[in-house]
């Protein structure tokens, strides 16, 4: 039977060597790990191979009756090598010829009874461009392993991939939408509150004791104003927008550099930006219902329910970033605040910087 299959990876038609390469895997039959790995190397077709190379991985979860003698390897260091041996092939599937290397390495260096499978010694020699007896020595010895890498070209800079939900769509195309219609809701809530809050303000500020405007001039900015109120709310819109960048940013390098997170920017984005035009979007109408009732009361209901909700929207903008950067809610929430702390050291430098500035310009006019 295996032979079979082994005719049909050598078919013409792309559907039957994925067929021959599925009914390897299922056969359980270390055997076929060769021939899978000579797929993996050689298929014309980049899918098959990528096929391929799950395929040898699926075989290799179950034990082969020449390998190493159980005991000789402890259980933790087969699993641990064979995590790694995964790794060195994506590794070398991304072009990244260093990291596959010093995986691969640390693989045969935890479990040297690898090279006797025909998946790892092909990658050995795919890698290293020398017979597996040859290769062994520099792989695992640690200098040595070091000395190669660096021959290589050394190991290129990892790239940040995002994952978890709205990974697929985290595009800075999608991200620029998101900051758009963020800004445009935080302009039309600011209107909104303002044009429905009307009477609520104006009976506030009857009510108060040491108010220095009357409702009568309220009414006349109003009435005088609407390009003015269009104007700030725009404005507001756009700097709410500009701030929430920043702070985003500010989490980013925490979260990535600090904590060593394993997220990106732009995903981060992708999912903080609606969450934020959604809670916009809830309050606004949260404080046009309660003030539409015009009672006075109801309106610092509102307030109260504001700083209540803003635990919770805490809570969850710290799980959401704990779930891009695959950490849990409470390092999101200190790289929440450690964020803040950079914006407001940043803030202040910048503040000095350029109060020295004009200092200088104002002293050299003088």
């Amino acid at each position: 039977m295996l032979d079979t299959y082994l005719l049909q990876l050598r078919s013409d038609d792309p559907a039957q060597r994925r067929a021959a390469i599925i009914a390897l895997a299922n056969s359980r039959d270390p055997a076929a790990l060769r021939p899978l790995a000579e797929t993996f190397k050689n298929d014309p077709d980049p899918a098959l191979r990528e096929l391929a190379l799950k395929a040898g991985r699926y075989l290799r979860q179950y034990p082969r009756e020449e390998s190493v003698v159980e005991g000789e390897v402890a259980e933790r260091d087969r699993d641990l090598a064979k995590k790694l041996l995964d790794a060195a092939t994506n590794y070398h599937l991304e072009g990244d010829k260093g990291r596959a290397v010093e995986n691969l390495g640390k693989a045969l260096s935890l479990n040297p009874a690898l090279h006797k499978e025909p998946f790892a010694a092909n990658l050995v020699m795919t890698l290293t461009h020398m017979s597996v007896a040859d290769a062994m020595p520099l792989l695992t010895h640690p200098d040595r392993r070091h000395a190669l890498v660096e021959k290589m070209g050394g190991k290129r800079t990892v790239q940040r991939q995002a994952h978890g939900k709205g990974a697929e769509t985290a595009t800075w195309d999608n991200v620029a939408i998101d900051f758009l219609l963020y800004a445009l809701v935080v302009a039309l809530s600011l209107a909104a509150i303002f044009v429905f809050t009307l009477d609520t303000i104006r009976e506030l500020i009857d009510t108060a004791p040491s108010a220095t405007i009357t409702s009568e001039d309220l009414d006349v900015f109003f009435e005088a104003s609407a390009v003015a109120l269009f104007v700030l709310g725009v404005f507001y819109g756009l700097y709410s927008a500009l701030t929430l960048a920043l702070q985003g940013a500010a989490v980013h390098v925490v979260a990535v550099y600090l904590f060593a997170g394993n997220g990106t920017l732009v995903h981060l984005y992708r999912r903080l930006v609606p969450f934020q035009t959604y809670v916009m979007l809830v309050f606004a109408l949260l404080f046009i219902g309660l003030a539409l009732t015009g009672s006075v009361t109801m309106f610092w209901l509102a307030v109260l329910i504001t700083v209540v909700g803003s635990f919770a929207i805490l809570y969850f903008v710290s799980k959401l970033v704990g779930e891009v950067y695959e950490f849990g809610a409470g390092m999101g929430c200190l790289a929440i605040f450690l964020g803040g702390v950079l914006m407001a050291v940043v803030a202040a430098l910048g503040n000095w910087a350029l109060g020295g500035l004009l200092s200088g310009i104002l002293s050299g006019l003088s």
